[in-house]
């Protein structure tokens, strides 16, 4: 059986917010932040191969972070002591009606009898739900629920950057017929297509492997929802832009707080300029150090 080497140590809820934003932005295959209950610290760990790209991943991070701990816990863990060590940080997760339930706790968590429920589980590599950027997706796909609730037959959702697609099947369990995931990672729709596997309950959903550009091309959304950090959603903006129908909504995620404005205000000009027949509302929220924009075309 094979070995991975894993570092990892506690540190400050400030250090926290850093790391998590930092992880996020660079889309880090090795690094991650947990806390497994809300009054728990938080933890940085990471994940290599062996004892030195671990070494050399560590002084690298610490050049961006000065102030990381000193010391690290240092353990070699079997692959399939890993895979099971990671489902004790993955929560399950509800809002309103929509229930996110780990894959592993299926039988033992009841949901009230009304719940529209998706059962995950896409590992450490892809959104889970546990995060605050798919957390506030999924609360503006409810209010379009809300107010569309007529319209869910007809409404055209599409899920840019789908990950593990748990948006796209959130849609779905939620009354939405035509519905969209891309994702330019293949892994990603390997692993949406076994969490559809597990969810037999929910109809299927079309996924597809694609960037901004292949996914949204001749293609325009009720509602789009694209969960993409900031250094993807401003360069790759007009795809975007043009991928809402008149008189529908754009919900971006994956945004600092502290990038908020400048995320608003790029896209803001871009809609003058590709939309101009189109008037925009726009309105924000956070969770915790992450935030969300939402621009409904009129």
């Amino acid at each position: 059986m094979s070995t991975q080497f894993e570092l990892r140590a506690v540190i400050t809820n400030e250090m926290a917010d850093l790391l998590d934003g930092y992880f996020f932005e660079i889309e880090s295959a090795h690094w991650g932040v947990m806390q497994k209950e809300v009054n728990d610290p938080y933890e940085v760990f990471g994940i290599f191969a062996d004892a030195s790209k671990a070494h050399a991943a560590l002084a690298e991070l610490r050049s961006e972070f000065p102030n990381l701990p000193e010391a690290f816990t240092e353990t070699v863990i079997e692959d399939a002591d890993w895979q099971n060590a990671y489902k004790e940080f993955v929560k399950p997760w509800s809002d309103r009606q929509l229930h996110w339930i780990p894959l592993w706790e299926r039988d033992t968590i009841t949901s009230p009898t009304d719940a529209a429920i998706v059962y995950l589980d896409a590992g450490m590599a892809f959104g889970t739900g546990a995060h605050e950027t798919t957390r506030l997706c999924a609360r503006r796909l409810q209010d379009y629920r809300d107010a569309h609730a007529d319209a869910l037959d007809s409404s055209v959702i599409i899920d840019a950057g789908c990950g593990s697609g748990v948006l796209a099947l959130s849609a779905s369990v939620l009354g939405f017929k035509n519905i969209l995931g891309f994702d330019f990672d293949p892994e990603a729709i390997t692993v949406c297509q076994s969490n559809t596997a597990e969810n037999s309950h929910i109809s299927p959903i079309a996924f597809e492997v694609a960037d901004l550009e292949k996914g949204l091309k001749n293609r325009q959304a009720d509602l789009l929802l694209a969960n993409i950090q900031t250094d993807v959603l401003i360069p790759h903006c007009d795809p975007v832009v043009h991928g809402v129908k008149s008189g529908g909504t754009l919900a971006l995620s994956g945004i600092l707080v502290k990038e908020l404005d400048l995320v608003r205000s790029h896209y803001e000009v871009k809609f003058a300029e590709l939309r101009p027949e189109s008037q925009i509302t726009v309105d924000s929220r956070q969770d915790g150090e992450w935030g969300d924009l939402r621009f409904v075309l009129s």
